[in-house]
């Protein structure tokens, strides 16, 4: 494939800055290089596309973050939403890979100061949504992990499946979640003060799930996502005051699905 000439894309960029961002250096520029039509002028045809693309992104956005969507309503989304769209344009041709950085702009966004959990429920749908959207992944090849020798046991690197997340809030943002999908006939309430949250999730062959895990799995959760090889993580358990027993959790996370593969690290 060809490489575009300079001047080609010096105008696309152009075109884009105008679009997405409203740059009035941009449209400035772009001006004299645009062909208007006899219906339409240059300011006419440009705001029909700036709404046009805008708009995309935003249902785009609605899509992917419906409960935030749903908390705040319709119109504060929207609004809240043409802020963050002018401030973090899309650099991808996918809109499902549009997005992430909104949980920390809405941590920022004053009008939104009170909700305090709401960038924390952001993270979720956001990673809710790309664990949902990810590829399929087999399960422990049991045969190959039977087929390291004892001795390299220390040097086993055990992987979580693809795609997972751990993910930790001072609120209870899966109950906040749960209560507020569409689905959702019944009304129900979520007391903040029920507290903080640990939340493990992952794609369990068509269905996504959102695990609590208990103190033990947590840490041991934690390392096999550090990626830590499992000779190091047996010894520092050893050495803390923690009563976790990893030979007797091995086998059960590998049944539930929670450990999708393995390297040695030597």
């Amino acid at each position: 494939m060809s490489t575009p000439p300079p001047e080609l894309i010096e105008l696309q960029g152009l075109f884009y800055d105008a679009i997405a961002t409203k740059d009035p250096y941009s449209i400035q520029q772009l001006k004299p290089q645009m062909r208007s039509t006899d219906n339409l002028s240059f300011e006419q045809g440009l705001s029909a596309y700036q709404g046009s693309v805008v708009g995309k992104l935003v249902r785009a956005l609605e899509d992917i973050y419906p409960v935030c969507c749903r908390l705040v309503g319709t119109q504060f989304f929207t609004a809240m939403i043409r802020q963050y769209i002018r401030r973090n344009p899309s650099s991808s041709p996918d809109l499902g890979d549009y997005g992430e950085q909104l949980p920390d702009f809405i941590a920022q966004f004053k009008p939104a100061a009170t909700l305090p959990y709401l960038p924390d429920v952001a993270h979720l749908e956001w990673h809710w949504h790309r664990v949902f959207n990810s590829a399929d992944q087999p399960s422990l090849d049991l045969t190959a992990l039977g087929k390291v020798p004892p001795k390299h046991w220390p040097d086993l690197v055990f992987q979580l499946p693809s795609n997972s997340v751990l993910l930790t809030s001072d609120y209870p943002v899966h109950r906040i979640w749960q209560v507020n999908q569409a689905n959702t006939s019944h009304s129900e309430t979520v007391e903040l003060s029920e507290g903080g949250v640990n939340l493990f999730l992952w794609r369990d062959q068509y269905e996504t799930r959102i695990d609590l895990p208990n103190a033990s799995e947590w840490k041991l959760l934690q390392a096999f996502a550090d990626r830590d090889r499992f000779g190091e993580i047996c010894a520092r358990l050893e050495d803390s005051s923690e009563d976790i027993n990893v030979a007797a959790m091995l086998p059960q996370w590998v049944q539930r699905g929670w450990i999708r593969g393995f390297t040695l690290d030597r």
